[in-house]
């Protein structure tokens, strides 16, 4: 049977996402190749230019034009709401498919398991993960009973998935169907929550992402041993901050340093983002300095957002370092001072990156070990951060 344009379109996103490196697993492929991801998305909206707000794009039907947004390797809103200043706010989305995979990745599917997801979203991350491990062994739990009734909708064509979607917090998972042996989160959390910790099986794995500190958002991976988090960081990825009933959506905010004159330093790096391309680019870059600086009991300072233009800094008290480029933001020579403790103590390491640390997080006792062994207290559980001794590097980038 010949596929229309839109399903042509999903075999041709499966694919680039397989040479990409971002899919490739034989039964997530066929969960893609089986799941069109333009059945999960009946409407989305899009940010109209010049500050005239939100427009509503109808995709029931898609035309070309539609097609080619639907199938872009990019996160899409799906609902809006009143947030706490009146504005309308995204408080849903479907994921970037390319994201959306390397995190089913991470979560090493098998036909059996039963799973948990937080955020049920259009149904379509379900729906791939029913595809792979069987019909009714997959729990979906939102605080949005719109959004619950939308994914109810878009399972009427996938009957056989045997989802089941559940209406509550999920910061308290879903005791009623535990234990679980994959668990799932698709919405920023500041910290693991203990209930989730209790409620996946020994040597489960938790996939969350997760903001430790103010642009600091990446996907943490790991096994669960009698409530224990044991894992790391695999990339970054921003979500929509996970909320409860009664709570306003609200996008996240700046961080704004407290008002103090700052001078201009050159950089150490000066002109090395310019001459060649380095094997880490400029954001990362930044983001595993701040990190470290993070890990070492230093504040960050973080404005911009998400975007390309965002910045990064460090603070201890009033001392102040902003970064860029080729030049440093510093609150005069105490700010100077603390901007290159903290990159030689960087240089010193080894230069790690965020994913180069492996990560212990538990509600209860947990204690440091080794120099480059480093505790933070998270809002709901404690984590201990371990410098890896091997740190294996990819050469292809």
């Amino acid at each position: 049977m010949s596929l229309n344009l839109a399903d042509q379109a999903n075999q041709r996103m499966v694919d680039r996402m397989i040479a990409e490196g971002a899919l490739w697993s034989r039964g997530l492929i066929d969960a893609f190749r089986q799941t069109p991801r333009h059945r999960f998305l009946h409407h989305v909206y899009a940010l109209q230019k010049r500050g005239e707000g939100w427009r509503e794009i109808d995709t029931r039907e898609p035309a070309a034009q539609e097609i080619d947004l639907l199938y872009s390797d990019r996160a899409l809103i799906t609902r809006l709401a009143a947030g706490d200043d009146g504005r309308q706010v995204a408080v849903s989305s479907s994921s970037q498919p390319s994201l959306m995979a390397e995190m089913l990745e991470d979560l090493r599917l098998e036909a059996g398991q039963c799973v948990l997801e937080i955020g049920a979203g259009t149904g379509y991350n379900a729906a791939l993960m029913a595809h792979v491990v069987g019909a009714n062994l997959v729990h979906s739990v939102d605080v949005d009973r719109v959004v619950l009734a939308e994914a109810a909708e878009h399972f009427l064509g996938f009957a056989g998935r045997g989802v089941f979607l559940h209406h509550g917090d999920g910061r308290q998972g879903w005791l009623e169907a535990a234990p679980f042996d994959r668990l799932m989160v698709t919405a920023a959390t500041p910290d693991f929550e203990p209930a989730w910790l209790e409620q996946v099986t020994d040597g489960g794995v938790l996939v969350a992402p997760v903001v430790f500190a103010p642009g600091m958002a990446f996907v943490a991976r790991g096994e669960v041993r009698h409530g224990v988090f044991c894992g790391g960081l695999t990339r970054g990825a921003y979500f929509m901050p996970l909320r409860t009933e009664e709570e306003a959506p609200h996008e996240t905010a700046d961080v704004p340093a407290a008002r103090v004159s700052l001078k201009t330093r050159p950089a150490p790096w000066a002109g090395w983002f310019e001459r060649h391309r380095p094997r880490l680019g400029w954001g990362s870059f930044l983001q595993a300095i701040v990190f470290y600086g993070w890990l070492r009991g230093l504040d960050l300072l973080h404005s911009g957002g998400n975007s390309a233009y965002a910045s990064y800094g460090v603070c201890l008290g009033d001392d102040q370092c902003w970064f860029s480029s080729e030049d440093w933001q510093v609150s005069g020579a105490a700010g100077q001072e603390l901007g290159e403790a903290l990159w030689r103590a960087w240089l010193a390491a080894g230069g790690p990156w965020p994913t180069e640390f492996c990560l212990t997080a538990a509600a209860g006792a947990l204690e440091a070990s080794g120099s480059e062994s480093f505790v933070r207290q998270g809002p709901r559980c404690r984590q201990v951060w371990t410098l890896k001794e091997l740190r294996p590097r990819p050469g292809w980038r």
